[in-house]
């Protein structure tokens, strides 16, 4: 086998250095050194910039604004309202459920006082009272009651006999002699008649056939609905002022048809608009004949007229006045037939029931109508 030689390097400074190049190296017994943990370090968040202010402070700005708000709508509770706390709504219930409640109470004391007298025996002639806050129906039955006491009364001092023996004989009831008013003469104006000179008609001799004729006199009972009687209106109807509408008006009275008067309007210090309805007198809707001078409405108050506009005829209903002063204007313009003759004050009271605009405060009726 062919050798091979380690090549030596030889070293100018050292002859030790060629030995060492030549010798194996040795394993040191010393143990390797340990390599040093290294710790993790936690990654930091980048910051993130909105300009130069970072996000942190930007919150904590906000943080402060909010703090410092103050609300500009009223953040307090709700206070209870005066008319709550204080109950004025049910106070008139109150006060009304109270007066009720005395009024029973009251009368139930009565009953009882009443019960403890009399022993618990009842009286067949009692009269109710009645208990109403206003006091005119109250007034209205006492009166009755008065007036029935009175009757009584009267009945029994008719019956009465002396128990002694005077020796006057006991005269005999005289009989009640009826006395009948005497009939005034009948005196017309000559000019109502001239216009029926041609015509031949017959005038009424007796002065009560006149009177019936051509001054009928009429009645009307007037009734405050749900309340009264007011009273009656007698009225005087002139028979040549408007023969057609006299003879209507008349008819209606005799058959007592007082549920065709209707009150339309009051005008007060002025006059009162009243409606006949449903008529059949086809006369009534032809062109009417009339006289407009037989009454003057400046001389006196309650006239009862009609507008010169229905001269042509009335389609369906009779629609007149009443006037409540003397009315110089109304010359001319308007057709009167009748003046109220008794019941004036009646007429006056009516007033009230009126406005300025004529609209009825009250409903009014007609209860009662006739000829007398």
């Amino acid at each position: 086998m062919t050798s091979y030689e380690l090549p030596v390097c030889h070293s100018v400074n050292s002859f030790d250095s060629s030995v060492l190049n030549v010798q194996q190296p040795q394993i040191d017994s010393q143990p390797d050194p340990q390599p040093k943990a290294v710790l993790k370090k936690k990654k930091k968040k980048p910051k993130v910039k909105h300009g130069n202010t970072s996000h942190a402070e930007m919150w904590r700005e906000h943080h402060k604004r909010v703090l410092g708000m103050e609300s500009n709508l009223d953040t307090k509770a709700p206070g209870y309202p005066a008319s709550r706390v204080t109950g004025v709504i049910g106070l008139r219930r109150m006060a009304w459920q109270y007066m009720e409640r005395t009024k029973k109470n009251i009368q139930m004391l009565v009953e009882l006082s009443k019960t403890m007298r009399t022993h618990g025996a009842i009286n067949p002639f009692r009269y109710d009272r009645v208990y109403t806050m206003s006091t005119l129906p109250l007034m209205r039955k006492t009166l009755e009651r008065i007036d029935l006491e009175n009757h009584d009364i009267g009945k029994r001092i008719l019956d009465v006999t002396s128990e002694i023996d005077t020796g006057i004989k006991s005269q005999r009831k005289s009989k009640k002699i009826e006395t009948k008013e005497p009939i005034k003469p009948f005196q017309m104006p000559s000019k109502g008649l001239e216009k029926y000179k041609d015509y031949n008609i017959s005038i009424p001799t007796t002065d009560k056939d006149c009177w019936n004729l051509l001054r009928p006199h009429i009645y009307v009972d007037i009734f405050l609905k749900g309340s009264r009687r007011l009273g009656r209106v007698v009225v005087q109807l002139y028979t040549e002022s408007a023969p057609i509408v006299v003879l209507q008006m008349v008819r209606t009275c005799i058959c007592d048809m007082h549920n065709k008067f209707i009150i339309k309007r009051i005008f007060p210090n002025l006059w009162m608009d009243v409606d006949l309805l449903e008529h059949d007198n086809t006369d009534l809707s032809q062109p009417l004949e009339y006289d407009g001078k037989i009454i003057d409405h400046g001389a006196s108050a309650y006239v009862l007229s009609f507008s010169k506009e229905y001269l042509q005829g009335f389609s369906g209903k009779i629609c007149f006045s009443i006037s409540f002063k003397p009315l110089s204007v109304a010359n001319g313009s308007r057709v009167g037939f009748g003046q109220v003759v008794k019941g004036s004050k009646i007429l006056e009271c009516l007033q009230s029931y009126g406005t300025k605009n004529g609209k009825l405060s009250r409903s009014l009726i007609f209860s009662g109508c006739g000829l007398l």
